[in-house]
């Protein structure tokens, strides 16, 4: 087995849910240098044994986030405001590969325009995703993973928790068909297992 010890992953997102889970798992196995990538490197100077700033709205940081990483972990910032996803992303597809990144990988979603128009309408930043796969495709990393992360159970007691209801009680409204009634969601930590496995068997 390839002694993956000395493969640089660089993780976007570390202060937040998607990526402090791949952060935390990357930790656990141990076999990985990690660089954890914050906007604010002097207040989490403690979340890895190397924090370096980054900013996906700055792609000038991207160069020095990047810098001799073995693979790179991204995550966007969906609920940022004046967010650009198509921009954030596109940055760093293209600073990865100025970098020589070997294995990229990005948390991404389904493609909404082919599920619904509706969604693409409501969401519009979504449509942009599946044009980015495609260009993260065609960049040529050696390796490129997608993966696709549910609703979090995390976020029903975070940014989603129960509300008061209009008869007093206490609960979630989610719009759900009742044909159905059924939600993709999981553990987030999850997420983080997954794509630290995933990294450790591409390098076998």
């Amino acid at each position: 087995m390839q002694d993956t010890s000395g493969k640089l992953i660089a993780v976007i997102g570390t202060t937040g849910q998607q990526g402090g889970s791949v952060l935390g798992a990357l930790q656990a196995k141990g076999q990985f240098k990690l660089r954890a990538l914050t906007r604010d490197p002097d207040k989490h100077r403690n979340l890895a044994e190397e924090v370096v700033a980054a900013d996906l709205n700055r792609p000038e940081t991207l160069e020095a986030a990047f810098k001799a990483a073995h693979g790179v972990f991204l995550v966007t910032n969906f609920w940022e405001t004046a967010r650009n996803e198509l921009k954030q992303a596109t940055a760093a597809v293209r600073a990865a590969k100025e970098a020589d990144v070997k294995h990229f990988i990005w948390s991404t979603l389904p493609n909404v325009e082919k599920r619904s128009a509706a969604a693409s309408s409501t969401f519009p930043t979504l449509p942009a995703r599946p044009r980015l796969i495609r260009s993260s495709r065609e960049a040529g990393f050696t390796n490129h993973t997608f993966v696709i992360a549910p609703f979090y159970y995390q976020n029903l007691v975070g940014p989603l928790a129960p509300q008061k209801q209009v008869d007093g009680s206490v609960g979630w409204a989610l719009p759900l068909d009742p044909n159905v009634r059924c939600v993709h969601i999981g553990d987030i930590t999850e997420l983080g297992n997954i794509v630290a496995e995933h990294l450790h068997t591409r390098m076998r």
